[in-house]
Order: structure tokens, then C-alpha cells, then sequence
């Protein structure tokens, strides 16, 4: 049988069926897009009544999102792949993440099924979750029908409110929101880190080594969420290391682009970096993406733009 791999204290799941825990379970479901503050807010408190009442605490995170999957052609896009996911979510203090994996085949699940499935394998004692949720086939097990069910099988629903930061409610929608429309200092806040995304590294035209700012053009995930176009003051994980660096994202339209890239050039390094995968952290966005008259006039404001972007790292801030 399959176990559990362990990853800082939290193990994860990715086949509930082949798991049987013998510990009684306070939980929590969602999708949990981007690890936020309000999602900070309801991990802490499913592990704080785990911790005090002798349970395990667990988060079941569904993917692929149901919006993606019951509406193909919506234009929703992640603030974090599931491994970002499982990454953010591993200081937290869980004892267990559990991948389960979201199609139209296990959106026919009726929520007392899909329950049932979680009493047998998790031992849930407690859910945790929020005022609007539901689970199950065309969402039926609303927070009424959980209860209910709770007082059969023996399990608590606990609803959490809205977490409000900076008078503003904190949700993953909101962050997609300011992240797209390259509003860093809002999304920062609201997530209580700097946004952030991972890519490997692919061989683009090496437009940027001929202007004497070799830049890796970085792959991300279908999907992925990518702040709006423009020059950003960045920290570039290299290696295991976090370096400054400047970043460009649009189509370079002083070259008559048309395909949208994410590029990195990352300062006062001169070593090979195709192929390897770089976690990007946007810190402070510096200029909207512009067409320049001339290819003098564009190196002349890239050397600008890696001035301001490395006055801006040095003051950052470390985000909790």
C-alpha cells in the first residue's frame, strides 16, 4: 500500500483511498489557491483545536480548481501550481495535505458519498470551513446539510467568517485581481508575502544577451497567473539561493513582439541557467511595458531599470 510522504512534519496524501488514519481528524476542504492570509486564518485555527483536543489536523486542497474544470473556457488562472501549494502550506503546522483530485467524474460525488469517504479513511472529528461552503454534487452539502450530517456520523462543523486585513476581505479572487493588474503592494499585503512564480528555463531568441542583459526566459505552468506587463524589482531563487534580479513581462513591442514572455535577469550573475527551475518573487513594480524609438533608447532605460530594481531590494521587507 502507497504511504504518505512527509515533507517539514506534513505528510501528503495524494491517494485518499489508500490511506486509513488511525488518529481522529479536524480538517478542512478547499482549493486554497495561493495560500493567503484568510487561508492562514482557518489552517490556524484547524490546527490549534487539533492540538487541544488530541487530533491530527488535516486540509484537503481539490485540483485541478472546479471552475477550471466545470467551465474549460473561463479564463480563471492560478496564483499557485499544487506543488507551490503544498510548499506554502507546509510551515503551517499541518499534519497532513491531501491532493484530491477534482474531474467531472468526481463532481457527480453526492456530498454525503464524499463525507463518508473522509469518515472512513480520516477519522474526521471536526470540519472547518467557511460561511458560503459546500462540497459534493451541484454543491449540496452546504454548511446546514454538513451539520446535519454531522449530528448522524458524529463529526462538528465549525464556520469560520471572512477574514477582513487592512479593512479589506481577503480572498483568492481578490489577489488574482490586484495581481493582474500589477497592483504588487495590495497583493502583498493580502497574502502576506510577495506573489510570486516558479518556471524552467528555455532558450528564447537571446535578444536580451545581444542589449548586455542576458535574461532566462522562464516557462510557467498552464495557466499560471503572471502579473500584468512591466518591469519588476525581483528575488530570483537560484539554486537553493534568493538573488536580486529585474524581470520583464510583456511582448517586447520595440521588436514587434506578439507572444507574451516572462523574462529574468539576475543581477551580478554570470552562470548558466537553462534548464533549471527559478522561483520568482515580484517586489516592487517599476514601469508599465513600453515601445522604445530606438534600441539605444531601450538599453539606456534596461540600465536604468536594474538601477531602481536593485535600490529597491535593498530595503525589502521579510514578509512573515
Amino acid at each position: 500500500m502507497p504511504r504518505p510522504y512527509k515533507t517539514k512534519n506534513m505528510e501528503i496524501i495524494r491517494d485518499l483511498t489508500t490511506v486509513h488514519l488511525s488518529k481522529p481528524t479536524v480538517l478542512t476542504i478547499g482549493s486554497f489557491d495561493g495560500i493567503h492570509r484568510g487561508h492562514k486564518h482557518l489552517i490556524a485555527q484547524v490546527v490549534a483545536r487539533a492540538q487541544a483536543t488530541g487530533a491530527a489536523s488535516a486540509l484537503v486542497t481539490l485540483h485541478p480548481h472546479p471552475k477550471v474544470v466545470l467551465r474549460p473556457n473561463s479564463a480563471m488562472e492560478y496564483l499557485s501550481t499544487v506543488e507551490e501549494r503544498l510548499d506554502l502550506l507546509a510551515p503551517l503546522g499541518l499534519d497532513y495535505a491531501v491532493v484530491f483530485p477534482f474531474s467531472l467524474e468526481t463532481s457527480q460525488i453526492h456530498a454525503r458519498d464524499f463525507v463518508q469517504l473522509l469518515i472512513e479513511h480520516m477519522q474526521i472529528r471536526e470540519i472547518f470551513c467557511g460561511v458560503d461552503f459546500a462540497l459534493g454534487y451541484k454543491r449540496e452539502g452546504d454548511v446546514a446539510f454538513l451539520r446535519a450530517l454531522g449530528g448522524e456520523k458524529n463529526f462538528a462543523v465549525t464556520v469560520v467568517e471572512p477574514f477582513v486585513f487592512e479593512q479589506q476581505i481577503v480572498s483568492s479572487t481578490r489577489v488574482r485581481d490586484l495581481i493582474a493588474q500589477g497592483d504588487l503592494n495590495d497583493a502583498t499585503r493580502l497574502l502576506g508575502r510577495y506573489p510570486s512564480v516558479r518556471g524552467r528555463v528555455v532558450k528564447g531568441d537571446q535578444r536580451g544577451r545581444e542589449l548586455g542583459f542576458p535574461t532566462a526566459n522562464l516557462a510557467t505552468a498552464e495557466r499560471r497567473l503572471i502579473p500584468a506587463n512591466g518591469i519588476y524589482a525581483v528575488r530570483v531563487r537560484v539554486a537553493g539561493e534568493w538573488r536580486a534580479g529585474a524581470a520583464s513581462i510583456g511582448i517586447r513591442p520595440t521588436f514587434g513582439g506578439t507572444q507574451r514572455l516572462l523574462e529574468v535577469f539576475v543581477l551580478d550573475f554570470n552562470g548558466d541557467l537553462y534548464d533549471q527551475v527559478l522561483e520568482v518573487q515580484f517586489v516592487q513594480r517599476l514601469r508599465e511595458e513600453r515601445k522604445f524609438e530606438s534600441v539605444a533608447a531601450l538599453i539606456a532605460q534596461m540600465q536604468r531599470d536594474v538601477e531602481q530594481a536593485r535600490a529597491a531590494l535593498l530595503n525589502i521587507k521579510k514578509m512573515p
